[in-house]
């Protein structure tokens, strides 16, 4: 099974559409199935308009698919279901088996259960999908559905289809982690890429296409106070579409400045003006003056906690990018907390983030507690103090 994407050749009804997903198997014939849910996935369905959507679902399909030919299982087999006899649905089996795969260097699972939950509610929505416009009679898990016509039972039936996950703690850094991560951060470039998203919560996506055009020289009696951004998706990458606000100190923003045009940043800048013919639009850029990729951040951070051997790690605990924005959001909502009521600083902080709805932010309301008032107070004043510093290494 083979995933590929389209390019801006790709043209449908009259206009370029890049980075469409397509499957193909090994003797690279379409996978029709597959690649019309994603060609809906990226076109019609309005709530997947992201490219980091499209991929992820196709990730999803991808799997599953090439899972289907490895085994030589078709993706609508119809299920035997009867008094004497019930077969177990191909979805079920590849649960299993995405369950019980373990990794051959640490003997762990393969994939967490969250992954696996959030690929099996991607292919279940294929399935779904593809019961709705008829290719399938009904959906794999709900063969006794098709029999009996009980609508009643189709949650339950699905939900159980699903893996259970236990709910993991949300890891952020302590002050401590934050200085040593920063004092051994490889570059000025990855640098000042944490300290961006430790102080703005931005995702990796968001904090990778920060535009040129939102820098400026702050006057000196702007540099500690606080500098409203206004982030817009025409402008960069963010997740939903969503514009929102984000505040970033003067003094970071005047690094950020500096960095940009007469230091590392505008050495990279000027390999990106060679290679394009034009001036980049992103702040950051990796050492050969290419826009970074989706892993390169993570990767950056890991040379760090896990390096290849010979090499040895610098640091003793994991870093990934979401967990300094995870950091951010603890301590941002401790402090307006302090400031207000809770109310308002889950407002504040749901804004901050961009988070759709304050559900999903007061997940952050068990980090308070588990951490503590007089540890908080602390951290605030630390990390503030860390943050606006100049260059620590």
């Amino acid at each position: 099974m083979r995933l590929f994407y389209t390019t801006h050749d790709f043209v449908y009804k009259g206009r370029s559409y890049p980075g469409i997903p397509f499957l193909c198997s090994e003797d690279m014939e379409l996978v029709k199935p597959a690649s019309d849910y994603l060609l809906w996935v990226a076109l019609e369905n309005g709530r997947t308009r992201s490219h980091a959507t499209w991929k992820s679902y196709a990730e999803a399909i991808y799997d599953y698919f090439a899972w289907l030919e490895a085994n030589f299982f078709d993706w609508d087999a119809c299920l035997i279901d009867s008094v004497d006899f019930g077969e177990i649905s191909n979805l079920a089996l590849y649960r299993n088996w995405s369950l019980d795969v373990l990794d051959a260097n640490s003997s762990r699972q393969s994939m967490q259960p969250s992954t696996v939950r959030k690929r099996l509610s991607q292919i279940m929505r294929f399935y779904e999908w593809a019961a709705t416009h008829n290719r399938i009679a009904h959906v794999p898990w709900d063969v006794h559905l098709s029999r009996t016509g009980d609508e009643s039972l189709r949650d339950a039936i699905r939900a159980s289809t699903l893996p259970r996950v236990p709910r993991q703690p949300i890891r952020f850094l302590t002050t401590e982690q934050c200085r040593a991560l920063l004092e051994n951060c490889n570059s000025s470039t990855v640098q000042l890429m944490t300290k961006l998203m430790l102080q703005t919560g931005l995702r990796s996506e968001e904090c990778r296409t920060f535009p040129m055009k939102y820098l400026f020289d702050p006057a000196p009696d702007r540099r500690w106070r606080k500098v409203a951004i206004d982030l817009s998706p025409s402008d960069m990458k963010i997740k939903g579409s969503r514009p929102r606000r984000i505040y970033a100190s003067g003094q970071l923003i005047k690094d950020l400045f500096d960095f940009a045009n007469f230091g590392e940043g505008a050495v990279r800048a000027k390999l990106y003006r060679t290679a394009q013919g034009l001036a980049s639009p992103y702040v950051f850029l990796n050492r050969f003056g290419a826009p970074w990729s989706e892993k390169g951040l993570c990767n950056a951070y890991r040379k760090l906690w896990k390096p290849t051997a010979p090499a040895r790690p610098v640091l003793d605990f994991k870093v990934t990018p979401h967990m300094l924005r995870h950091t951010f959001a603890t301590f941002e909502l401790y402090g307006e907390s302090q400031n207000r009521n809770l109310g308002y600083a889950l407002a504040w902080v749901r804004d901050r983030l961009g988070h759709a709805s304050v559900s999903t932010t007061t997940a952050y309301v068990h980090c308070l507690d588990m951490l503590g008032e007089k540890h908080l107070n602390r951290y605030e004043q630390e990390i503030d103090a860390l943050l606006f510093a100049g260059d620590t290494r």
